[in-house]
């Protein structure tokens, strides 16, 4: 760019620094750098900004800002802006190239305080301008990821039968309550007594279908001989002592709702072949019908047993398998999810003090060895327990003495050999009170959670939760 355009402004420079040298100092710059006089009019521009700009200096030196506003050089002006208030100013700029600049633009005074010159600072901000975008978006989503899973947690919690201290059934639950959106066969698995029946009820509960009815078949619960009448009905005369006029099926009597079929691997192969046809049709015939029938019904299914060993064994059909197989949802046992015996416990008492109007309450003693026996049969035992504990305790106190003999035999803590210290007799128990340590040693020293989580290399909302979970309340 030749010098003799710094003629139409004053330009004054140091005796040791030519002006050649000065415009070359410019022109070098990654950021674009403007001149505009009191008019304004657009005297000079360096290399930087005609590159950002899209434009050549001999176009646009010379013209008036509101002349190149208007051809659409740019979407927005300072250099007005910065001579009606003698102040500098910072705006975004569109420019022709479509790059989105952060415009600076400071006013040069002549000796009677008025603004002579407005001198621009252009630098580009495109891939700033889109990752904000992206991050914002991103905000957005995690925000409505955060509200879907607020409003699942509300859902739960206006389930009275549940209970969900454990991460483990929030996860169980969070899922169960996403499938109810869907009409998607769900198939329930965990040991007897965890609680696949309530998995299923929460299902039919949270979606579009609870208005409707919810029925339970449990296959092996019923003679095979009748299991077929009683899952699809049976026709008038289908056998010897049928009721005249037939009889409708569970499947026919769900119309609308949702059919709960607990241990389907005890379903005959002859019946596993009808239940296929109905999920991939939803048509079905009574037992000794012609005529085919149709109903709108949701199956959800569970099994506490190895699926995969009875295909193996040749007495589960693998086509059903897959069929039933789209969301798997799997109950923890008991024993994996300690944190939830204590409010199971809690919830049991209210309900049977609901039933039979006399207050009990578990003493500390009792509560740890029902928190430390171990539970083949899970929640269904652990209620069982309690019940009888209510039913037989003396006074208001349920103690050790109120406990089932087995209850009472579990293993106690033991004395660790040269230390005298005690430990759980499980490692749950250990690893829960290594865990109450070190947060009540933490929390000593530090004052907010997010201190604590930067120190433990956690989330803080890990940090609330373990706080929560161990009853620490923070002091400073």
């Amino acid at each position: 760019m030749s010098t003799d355009r710094t003629s139409d402004f004053a330009l004054k420079a140091h005796d040791a620094l030519p002006t050649d040298a000065l415009m070359d100092i410019l022109n070098a710059l990654s950021d674009g750098v403007w001149v505009c006089d009191a008019t304004p009019r657009l005297l000079w521009i360096n290399r930087a900004c005609e590159e950002l700009n899209d434009i050549e200096a001999e176009d646009v030196c010379g013209r008036l800002v509101q002349e190149l506003l208007d051809q659409g050089n740019f979407d927005a002006d300072v250099t007005t802006q910065v001579l009606r208030t003698g102040a500098p100013a910072t705006i975004n700029q569109r420019v022709k190239s479509n790059r989105m600049l952060l415009v600076s633009g400071l006013p040069v005074f002549d000796a009677n305080g008025n603004v002579a010159y407005v001198v621009g600072n252009e630098r580009d901000v495109t891939e700033l301008d889109l990752l904000r975008g992206e991050l914002d978006n991103e905000r957005a989503r995690a925000e409505r990821v955060s509200n879907e899973l607020a409003a699942m947690r509300r859902k739960v919690s206006d389930i009275s039968d549940i209970v969900c201290a454990s991460e483990e059934m929030e996860m169980v639950l969070e899922t169960a309550i996403t499938a109810a959106g869907f009409d998607t066969t769900v198939f329930v698995t965990g040991p007897t007594g965890s609680g696949k029946t309530m998995v299923a009820r929460i299902i039919h509960d949270s979606s579009n279908r609870q208005p409707e009815p919810f029925l339970t078949l449990n296959a092996a619960a019923i003679p095979e001989t009748l299991l077929e009448a009683e899952l699809f009905g049976f026709a008038d005369g289908a056998f010897t002592g049928a009721r005249k006029g037939g009889k409708p099926g569970l499947i026919e009597a769900a119309d609308g709702g949702t059919l709960f079929l607990d241990e389907i691997d005890a379903l005959p192969p002859s019946l596993q072949v009808k239940l296929l046809t109905f999920l991939d049709t939803q048509r079905y015939f009574r037992v000794g019908d012609t005529k085919e029938r149709q109903a709108d019904v949701r199956i959800i299914v569970a099994s506490n047993a190895n699926v995969a060993e009875r295909i193996e064994q040749g007495t589960f059909r693998e086509d059903l398998w897959f069929r039933l197989n789209v969301l798997t949802i799997a109950v923890p046992p008991l024993d994996e999810r300690p944190d939830d015996i204590a409010p199971l416990i809690a919830r049991t008492l209210t309900s049977l003090e609901e039933r039979y109007g006399k207050h009990r309450r578990v003493s500390p003693a009792a509560l740890d060895l029902l928190t430390r026996f171990r539970y083949p049969g899970n929640v269904r035992q652990l209620q069982n327990i309690v019940e009888r504990a209510y039913v037989l305790c003396r006074t208001d106190d349920i103690g050790p003495d109120d406990l089932p003999a087995e209850v009472r035999a579990s293993v106690p803590l033991r004395a660790h050999a040269g230390t005298g210290a005690r430990l759980p007799a499980r490692l749950a128990d250990a690893l829960s009170a290594t865990e109450r340590a070190l947060i009540e040693q933490t929390a000593k020293h530090f004052g907010t959670q997010t201190e604590i989580a930067k120190a433990l290399g956690v989330s803080q909302p890990t940090v609330a939760r373990l706080l929560k979970k161990h009853g620490i309340q923070l002091t400073r």
